[in-house]
């Protein structure tokens, strides 16, 4: 592998997509390590200052695992979720992405982890998703509302793992904790929100029989039905329109 020369203004972020270039065109895979500092030096044509700061925001950015002064070079990382937590997370915060957009991702996010969470879970995980909806209900019952999303996040989570996709964990992740002011204002909102949860608690209890069951395409369209008719009465006619397919 050889690295061109790039030019002084912004050097370090041109360093970081050749080498990132790289590592997507397989040339480097992980476990591999990076040249050393002087070598990246002369490969590159800059200073000492700008390669650490292109390996700097390599590291924070978790595509590579480097310690200073390591004459050996950085170790490119292993694929980890948290990567792909983070990069959705910019996406979905600070992308535009609509309300709609975020709920379509979300039905069929959690469809499909009910969907596999219903063929894949095993007992222990069955009975993390049942106590989860247990504290649903029970906080439900008890009039804690405000305690419900961190309930609810519990349930989802439990699912999500059920799965044994760890993508569909790391994003349903991210979706659940950036819908997590919407779903709370959602709650203050409504009229009898108290209402709105017991049903949403049935619903739960629902996909979690389905789940139990092991009948997949049962409990991917009742785990998807339960979140849109969660937020079905705060969408307009045609937010529900676009969402209906999903459904």
């Amino acid at each position: 592998m050889s690295f061109t020369p790039v030019h002084k203004v912004s050097a370090y972020e041109a360093i970081v997509e050749q080498i990132e270039s790289a590592i997507e065109s397989g040339q480097f895979l992980p476990g591999d390590r990076l040249p050393g500092e002087r070598k990246l030096m002369a490969d590159f044509s800059v200073s000492r200052a700008t390669i650490r700061e292109a390996l700097r925001v390599l590291q924070a950015t978790g595509v590579i695992e480097s310690r200073p002064g390591d004459p050996r070079g950085p170790v490119i990382s292993a694929f980890s979720p948290r990567l792909l937590e983070k990069s959705l997370s910019q996406i979905s915060r600070h992308g535009g992405s609509s309300r709609v957009e975020l709920l379509q991702f979300r039905l069929f996010l959690e469809g499909s982890s009910a969907h596999l969470a219903a063929l894949h879970h095993s007992s222990e995980q069955l009975a993390e998703i049942s106590d989860a909806w247990t504290e649903m209900r029970d906080t439900v019952e008890s009039g804690e509302l405000h305690d419900y999303p961190a309930r609810v996040r519990r349930y989802h989570d439990g699912i999500r793992t059920a799965s044994g996709n760890r993508l569909l964990a790391a994003c349903g992740g991210v979706i659940s904790d950036i819908m997590g002011d919407l779903m709370a204002r959602r709650i203050d909102e409504d009229h009898d929100a108290e209402a709105l949860l017991r049903r949403a608690v049935t619903d739960g209890a629902v996909s979690l029989e389905r789940i139990r069951e092991r009948d997949a395409s049962g409990a991917r369209a009742a785990h998807a039905a339960g979140i849109f008719r969660f937020y079905e009465g705060s969408l307009s006619a045609s937010e529900q329109q676009s969402l209906n397919a999903l459904v």
